[in-house]
C-alpha cells in the first residue's frame, strides 16, 4: 500500500508539473505512451527478478551465512550472532516459512544442493526488493524534478544492470538495504510536498519505518537518515525563521520516532524468536533484559566488525569499486560460474559523468566555464549528497570490503547522472519516439552489455571462449 501511494503522489505530481492548456490532447497522449513503456519495464523487470530464482539449486556465497540465519529465526530458535541487525533476516525468514519451509538444511557450504528446501520462497524477499526498486527509481526521479523520460531512462538502466539484479536474487540483505533506504526517501519527499497533517505525519512515519529497516538490514543504512538530516539542514538554511525551523525539525522527529519504532521492533522479535543454546552464545548471553540485551550485542557487533582481518581474495578498496575490478566470484558449476560483475555501461557510464559534472561545478565557481542546467526546479544536490555519504565513510574502514558495498552509491550516482542530463536537455520532455538516437543508443547497448553477461548473472552455461573473452576486460574472471 505504501508504493501505491508513493505512485499515486507522482502521478498527481506529474499531471500538474506536465499539464498544458494549450495542447491536452497532445499531454495525454505523451502521458499514455509512457504508461505502456512503463507498464513493459516492469513486467521485464519482473521476468529477470523471479524467473529462474531456484537456478542453481545450489547454495550461493554469502546464502551460506543468512540462510544459516534465517533458519534460526523461522524454525530451530538457535541463538545465534552477525554483525549485521536481524530485520532483512527476519523478513526472508518469514516469507521462507510461509513457503513450507521448516528447517532442516543446513547451508554449511557453498554449492551444497538444495533438497527439499523451498528455494523460490527462500529468494523470493530479496527478488521482490529487486523489482520494487525499479519503481522507485522511477518515482524518485520524478520527486526530484525529472522528466517522465528521464524517470523512464533511469528505471530502465537500473534493471538492466547485472550486479543489482545478481544482489537481488539470491539470500542476501542489499536487497532490502537499498529499498529501505530510497523507500525512506522518497517516503520523507512525498510527506513534505503535502499540505495535510495527518497525512504528512504519515509519511514522515513511513519514511522512518523504511529508514529502520534499511538501519536493521545493515548498519551503512543510516545513510537514509543522514540524508534525510542533510536535505533538513539545507531547507533550514534556506530560512532561519523559527517557525520554518520548527517545521523541519518536527518533521525529523517523525521520521526518528519511525526509525526507532521498527529498529527496537525487529530486536524484539530476534529476542523472543532465539529461546534456545546455539553457536551466538559463544558472543553474548541474553540475560532477559530487553535494553540491556540490546546495548550488549550492539557492543559485540561493532567489535567483532573492527575486528575483521581475515584476507579474502574478493576485497577490494573502496575507490575501485566503480571500475569493478575485483567482482566476487559468486558460485561455480558445470561451465558456469555467477560473478557481481555490473553492467560496464552503467558503473562506468555513472562514475565518468559524475566526475565531469563535480568537475564542471567547481570549476564554475572560479572561472567563467560551466555547462549550465537548462530546467529549473532540479533537486541534483539531493543524490548528490547521498552518494558523498554513501560512499566517503568507507575511506575510514579498515575492514576487508567487497564490490556489493557500493550498490548504494550507484543508485545515488544514477539518480545524479540521468537527472543532470535530463536538466541539460539531453533528455526531452517529449514522447519516447521523440528522443535523440543517442538516447536510444545508451538504451540498446545497456540492454546487449546486459543480455552478454547474462551468463554469469543467472549462471548457466556458457561455450569456452566466453570467460576468455571477458578476462581480457575484467582479468579477475576466469571461470
Amino acid at each position: 500500500m505504501a508504493f501505491i501511494k508513493i505512485i499515486l503522489a507522482v502521478k498527481n505530481l506529474s499531471n500538474k508539473a506536465n499539464a498544458s492548456p494549450s495542447a491536452p490532447k497532445l499531454q495525454d497522449e505523451v502521458s499514455a505512451q509512457w504508461r505502456r513503456l512503463f507498464a513493459l519495464l516492469l513486467i521485464i523487470s519482473g521476468i529477470t527478478h523471479f524467473s529462474f530464482l531456484t537456478t542453481p539449486a545450489s547454495v550461493v556465497y554469502d546464502e551460506v551465512h543468512f540462510g544459516k540465519y534465517s533458519t534460526a529465526y523461522c524454525c530451530t530458535g538457535a541463538n545465534i550472532f552477525d554483525v549485521h541487525p536481524p530485520h532483512a533476516k527476519l523478513l526472508i525468514a518469514g516469507v521462507a516459512k510461509l513457503g513450507g519451509y521448516a528447517g532442516g538444511f543446513d547451508f554449511k557450504n557453498i554449492g551444497e544442493t538444495f533438497h527439499d528446501v523451498p528455494v523460490f520462497a527462500y529468494r523470493f524477499v530479496p527478488a521482490f526488493t529487486g523489482f520494487m526498486l525499479t519503481i522507485l527509481i522511477f518515482v524518485l526521479i520524478r520527486q526530484l524534478g525529472g522528466s517522465t523520460a528521464a524517470a523512464f531512462f533511469a528505471a530502465a538502466l537500473y534493471t538492466f544492470d547485472n550486479a543489482l539484479l545478481v544482489q537481488t536474487r539470491f539470500i542476501l540483505l542489499d536487497g532490502i538495504l537499498l529499498l529501505g533506504i530510497f523507500a525512506a526517501l522518497s517516503a520523507y519527499l512525498a510527506g513534505m510536498r503535502t499540505q495535510h497533517t495527518a497525512k504528512q505525519a504519515g509519511w514522515l512515519l513511513l519514511a522512518g519505518a523504511m529508514a529502520g529497516l534499511a538501519v536493521g538490514s545493515k548498519l551503512t543504512g543510516l545513510t537514509a537518515l543522514g540524508l534525510i538530516a542533510v536535505i533538513i539542514v539545507v531547507r533550514i538554511t534556506q530560512d532561519y525563521s523559527g517557525e520554518n525551523i520548527w517545521k523541519w525539525a518536527r518533521s525529523y522527529i517523525w521520521v526518528v520516532t519511525g526509525a526507532v519504532a521498527v529498529y527496537l521492533f525487529g530486536w524484539y522479535l530476534h529476542f523472543q524468536l532465539l529461546d534456545k543454546p546455539g553457536f551466538g552464545d559463544d558472543f553474548y548471553r541474553n540475560t532477559g533484559h530487553f535494553f540491556q540485551d540490546l546495548f550488549n550485542i550492539h557492543q559485540v557487533m561493532f567489535s567483532s566488525n573492527i575486528a575483521i582481518t581475515v584476507s579474502h581474495p574478493d576485497t577490494s578498496p573502496w575507490w575501485s569499486w566503480p571500475l569493478m575490478t575485483t567482482p566476487p566470484y559468486y558460485w561455480s558449476g558445470q561451465s558456469a560460474a555467477i560473478y557481481l560483475l555490473g553492467n560496464p555501461i552503467i558503473w562506468w557510464g555513472t562514475t565518468l559523468l559524475t566526475i565531469v559534472i563535480a568537475c564542471n561545478v567547481l570549476l564554475s565557481k572560479v572561472t567563467k566555464l560551466s555547462w549550465q542546467a537548462k530546467t529549473p526546479g532540479v533537486n541534483l544536490w539531493v543524490p548528490f549528497a547521498g552518494y558523498l555519504i554513501a560512499t566517503l565513510p568507507y575511506a575510514l574502514v579498515k575492514r576487508p570490503l567487497f564490490m556489493y558495498h557500493y550498490l548504494p552509491s550507484l543508485l545515488f550516482a544514477l539518480l545524479f547522472v540521468v537527472l543532470w542530463l535530463d536538466s541539460a536537455g539531453w533528455i526531452r520532455m517529449d514522447k519516447f519516439t521523440a528522443q535523440r538516437k543517442s538516447y536510444f543508443a545508451v538504451l540498446a547497448v545497456t540492454l546487449a552489455c546486459f543480455v552478454f553477461l547474462s551468463s554469469l548473472t543467472y549462471g548457466y552455461a556458457h561455450p569456452a571462449w566466453y570467460p576468455k573473452i571477458l578476462s581480457m576486460i575484467f582479468p579477475r574472471v576466469t571461470q
